[in-house]
């Protein structure tokens, strides 16, 4: 149902909004000072999007620049609600910083936040407003079955929602959830509800299937000729505008969230049917004329997933403002142009993760981006948001969220000790503007003192000298091994660089051991053994990369039998075989309609990257994995957890003997083997060249002796809780550009 064939029959959304109760400020309900302190604000949305009046003014259009701000946060998962006061208050700050002029919180938080939030608007001229939502699990969705099951507790978790935000309640210990003495009203802040998630498909369905279509007819919103799923979702609404009515005399927006899967258009190239499955409209939940303040539509829109996204010629074919291809704009514009409701992106943004989880056929991928291009591509986002006549956009997420997991990594760590690491291949980790590094990180960018506590080995041996030049090159003088909650790094330190090494005549390998298997025979035709799970050469910026030994190989355990690989190569591989390291992207699917195949993919991950790991340096490069030195005589290099197979390095843990114990058995690293040589490759695939000594290797570190490298013992330190330090990544300039530009377009 379209809202605006609809105005006749139930009345308009727009008129003047009731006042809200003001800020009563601090525990100590001191109201303050300042140029933001005590005004009563009236929310409402018109036909363009959301309007607010000040006092007795008219009301005035304001279009959204927001952030949405989780409850986790390092070595804390999110019901533990452990964000304090302190980081409340500098978080507001930064956002405001950054343009920010609205923060998206899914459910109640701490009183701290808040307070944080009260104090800020009271001492700031142009205030941060809040979208309120209230949180379903999807499990506990799933389970229901039926969504008219959790009608009760549902509403009764949006009264404490609107309870908390007017600063009067108080709220019981619950093992999941926020608690304490809600005192700050914020309600003048609150510009609106967003209630709910992402339906899950299968519920939304159960619920059409079991319950009567007979609409919903509301005090304050009406879903006439909704399907039993959406006059489930006006009732929900409708009971919280009218608690918000009777217990404080207030109305302000409210809507649901929603998302591509469940959007109300047809999408006949989307291969995967769940994610077309079933609609949830928006314009079917009108407001009546009693609901001043009005009804939105609220979406999460991203550009990489569902595949209808790539697939859909009309998208992929769509020319931007800008006049380029922008399947992410076409899809906006028909969204946009579908939806009589004023529509809110609520949710947008791509990681800054070395890993990626999903393709977009424009580049703007779920991973694999700089923090430059991060920002870079969330404001070209936010522009094309903007462009396509929305309401405005909320960036996911405010800071890194190391709980989460990607689907494509998910089995390979451990989900009750997540929060305690940093995993930088998991894109669901790094959507943040506000990064968490480990206190402890070395710099990556040759800084010797960075390494002064690391585990050293120098070379035993002398060197075998070949004359050509580069002898100064291959000579190891000492190897270094440290780690932090994010990495295993490694320094190679060297006799002599003169500039960039000459990877022609110089290559350097790590063998890196964590089960204990024993010797095995190395790759590159090195004649040499060495208790190696995972290989590294360093061959220069295009041909340097991490393998594994294939009966380690996880991606092959996982996915082998999908990507066809042969299984029996990673059960009993033959001796020097190591593979690549890769993670899949896509599993394959059929596109209706052309009846094409698109076929299972895969990246190679272990590829390393070269540059500068420093973010205080201008040659801040937050992908890099290598660093070379020559004014230090040093390489230096950053491995994650991740990749090395590493299920939890908080407690030391690591993924067991696959093809025997399969994914689930975790086991205990005592110590990390690691053993450092250089080789003269023989010609670009990197094998070594034959050499008349013991092995053909020109050097190793600690040394090699009876055909076999001898291996630094690292023991890795454990915690209980990580030590990190907050960081705006670069993709913050870029946001805080585009929000000014846009907000100077306002006035």
């Amino acid at each position: 149902m379209r809202r605006r064939r609809f105005l006749g029959r139930v009345g308009v959304a727009g008129a003047v909004g009731t006042a809200g109760c003001g800020f009563r400020g601090d525990a100590d309900g001191s109201r303050g000072d300042g140029p933001g302190a005590d005004p009563s604000r009236r929310f409402r949305v018109a036909d363009e999007g959301f309007e607010v009046a000040v006092d007795d003014g008219g009301f005035e259009p304001i279009a959204v620049r927001g952030v949405n701000l989780g409850m986790a946060k390092p070595g804390r998962f999110p019901g533990e609600a452990a964000i304090t006061r302190a980081e409340y208050d500098r978080w507001l700050r930064l956002m405001g910083e950054l343009n920010v002029n609205v923060v998206r919180v899914y459910t109640v938080h701490p009183p701290a936040f808040y307070r944080a939030l009260a104090a800020y608007n009271r001492s700031h001229a142009d205030p941060i407003y809040v979208l309120h939502g209230n949180w379903i699990g999807e499990e506990t969705l799933r389970e229901a079955g039926d969504a008219t099951a959790l009608s009760a507790a549902f509403d009764r978790s949006v009264r404490q929602v609107v309870d908390a935000v007017h600063g009067a309640t108080t709220v019981e210990p619950e093992p999941g959830y926020a608690s304490g003495t809600y005192d700050a009203d914020v309600s003048d802040a609150v510009l609106g509800y967003v209630v709910g998630i992402e339906w899950p498909p299968a519920v939304v369905a159960e619920t059409d299937r079991v319950n009567e279509a007979t609409g919903y007819d509301g005090k304050f919103l009406a879903a006439p000729d909704g399907s039993p799923f959406e006059a489930w979702l006006a009732g929900r609404l409708d009971a919280a505008v009218a608690y918000e009515a009777s217990e404080y005399g207030a109305q302000r927006p409210a809507a649901f969230t929603n998302w591509v899967t469940t959007d109300p258009l047809e999408h006949p190239y989307e291969p995967f049917v769940n994610e077309d499955a079933v609609s949830v409209d928006p314009d079917a939940v009108v407001a009546t004329d009693a609901y001043d303040a009005g009804t939105f539509a609220a979406y999460h829109v991203y550009p990489y997933y569902p595949p209808l996204l790539n697939e859909t010629p009309e998208y992929v074919d769509y020319v931007d403002h800008r006049g380029e291809p922008n399947s992410y704009a076409g899809y906006l514009n028909d969204l946009v142009d579908a939806t009589d409701h004023p529509l809110l992106v609520a949710e947008f943004g791509v990681p800054a993760s070395r890993g990626i989880a999903q393709r977009d056929v424009h580049g703007r991928d779920q991973g694999g981006h700089t923090e430059t291009e991060q920002g870079e591509i969330i404001a070209a986002m936010y522009a094309d948001i903007r462009e396509a006549g929305t309401a405005g956009g909320v960036v996911f997420s405010w800071h890194d969220e190391w709980f989460k997991r990607t689907w494509n990594l998910a089995p390979f760590s451990d989900p009750n000790r997540r929060p305690f690491w940093s995993n930088v291949q998991t894109p669901e980790q790094r959507f943040g503007l506000l990064a968490f590094d480990p206190a402890d990180a070395v710099p990556l960018d040759g800084s010797p003192e960075a390494w002064a506590d690391a585990t050293a080995a120098t070379a035993e041996r002398e060197p075998v000298r070949l004359g050509d030049g580069a002898d100064a090159a291959r000579e190891l003088t000492a190897v270094r091994v440290t780690s932090d909650a994010a990495y295993l790094n490694v320094r190679l330190e060297l006799a002599g660089l003169d500039g960039e090494p000459d990877w022609d005549a110089t290559n350097y390998l790590l063998a890196i051991g964590t089960t204990d298997a024993g010797a095995r025979a190395l790759p590159y035709g090195v004649d040499a053994a060495a208790p190696a799970d995972f290989i590294v050469r360093l061959g220069g910026p295009d041909t340097s990369r991490v393998t594994v030994h294939p009966r380690y190989d996880a991606f092959a355990y996982e996915y082998g039998a999908e990507a066809g690989l042969d299984l029996d190569r990673y059960r009993n591989p033959i001796p020097g075989d190591f593979t690549p390291l890769r993670l899949v992207i896509n599993r394959g699917y059929t596109v209706p309609v052309t009846d094409e195949y698109v076929p299972f993919e895969s990246v190679e991950t272990g590829e390393l990257r070269y540059g500068n790991g420093n973010p205080e340096s201008p040659a801040y490069d937050s992908l890099a994995d290598v660093h070379v030195a020559p004014s230090s005589d040093a390489i230096e290099l950053r491995l994650p957890w991740g990749l090395l197979n590493v299920a939890d390095p908080s407690r030391r843990r690591r993924l067991g003997d696959l093809w025997t114990d399969g994914l689930d058995t975790h086991e205990t690293m005592e110590s990390i083997d690691v053993a450092a040589a250089s080789y003269a490759p023989d010609g670009a695939d990197g094998t070594a060249r034959p050499l008349d000594a013991e092995t053909n290797l020109t050097h190793a570190a600690p040394g090699a002796a009876d055909g076999a490298l001898e291996s630094l013992e690292f023991v890795p330190p454990t915690w209980d809780r990580p030590a990190y330090t907050e960081r705006l990544k670069e993709s913050a300039d870029a946001v805080a550009e585009v929000f000014e530009r846009y907000a100077r377009g306002e006035e």
